[in-house]
């Protein structure tokens, strides 16, 4: 399961944040895994909340100047909120004073407590942006994902169905070739998934026949993307028999596939001795980038049939 430590956010956001460690740095190795960007109980990161708690609390010029505006009893009160069970630190940002209070709390639970020298607003943002990134949901699966036209293709099918030399051929007609074999999708939004390649598999297609293919070396840098969004799907299928005639030759709806909560466009293209898989991947991912402006060719016909069906019915009224 992803996770980030309170270490490595340092580390990877001091440069951007002007972040410096103003107490409880032994508290560094705490960590914040991917269930926390899905839990409708626990808030992320936001300025000062007493109320619901987030895991990262930010204070900036406003929040101290109301901490230090408290009565003992009141602050003490404010720390304990502060304080919570699920929190995992807190950035003092705008390069404000660290109040004696909080910096007590912070040594004896652990607690760690970081300095910006930006804004609360860039802190929130900056590491909302990070967190997201690096918690997002994520899943593998079997096949070639491919960037074609611009728009993030999975190629997906049985064993020895020809993904890889369907791939080979879309690579050598100008497409570019994210991963082979396994894809890392991550759900970096509620409706956004992107695919990776993981670092073994980089660069590399196997072909049968051929064996392991640097793409990059074979086909130059632009043949080989490093993460594209995932739009579509194309799944290759042998009809039953290989008899083509047992496939529907006009598809009713919308095929869609769920992955990781979200549902992506399918298409099922059949797999037969004589077609030109490159050409039919092209044509329906053309076709769904026509969808994605509100063309639907096959509603068009629809259409069309049914005025030429009205129009015969009036001329044959009028006869």
């Amino acid at each position: 399961m992803p996770s980030v430590s309170v270490q490595r956010l340092f580390e990877d956001n001091r440069g951007k944040l002007d972040l410096v460690w103003l107490a409880g740095q032994h508290g560094h190795p705490r960590e914040v895994t991917v269930g926390a960007l899905s839990d409708p109980q626990a808030g992320l990161i936001a300025h000062l909340n007493l109320t619901h708690p987030h895991l990262f609390q930010v204070l900036g010029k406003h929040e101290v100047a109301y901490l230090q505006r408290l009565g003992d009893d009141a602050l003490a009160k404010a720390c304990a909120g502060i304080f919570s069970d699920e929190l995992v630190a807190i950035f003092m940002t705008e390069s404000c004073t660290l109040l004696p209070e909080l910096a007590t709390q912070a040594e004896q639970r652990g607690i760690p407590v970081m300095g910006a020298g930006v804004d609360s607003a860039m802190v929130i943002n900056q590491l909302r942006h990070y967190l997201s990134w690096e918690l997002a949901e994520q899943d593998s699966l079997h096949g070639v994902f491919m960037v074609i036209l611009e728009v993030g293709v999975l190629i997906t099918g049985d064993s020895a169905v020809g993904k890889s030399e369907l791939a080979l051929e879309l690579i050598s007609r100008g497409h570019g070739l994210v991963a082979d074999d396994v894809v890392d999708l991550y759900r970096i939004s509620p409706e956004t998934l992107q695919g990776r390649c993981p670092p073994m598999l980089r660069d590399f297609l196997e072909v049968r026949g051929l064996g392991l293919l640097n793409i990059r070396s074979i086909f130059g840098e632009t043949a080989v993307r490093p993460r594209k969004n995932l739009k579509l799907i194309v799944h290759l299928e042998r009809p039953s028999g290989g008899d083509l005639s047992t496939c529907a030759r006009l598809p009713v709806g919308h095929q869609t596939q769920r992955v990781l909560g979200v549902d992506i466009p399918r298409v099922v293209i059949p797999v037969a001795v004589g077609r030109n898989l490159a050409v039919l991947v092209e044509a329906a991912t053309r076709n769904f980038i026509l969808e994605q402006r509100g063309i639907d060719s096959t509603q068009q016909f629809i259409e069309r049939q049914q005025q030429f069906m009205r129009q015969e019915e009036e001329d044959g009224h009028a006869e």
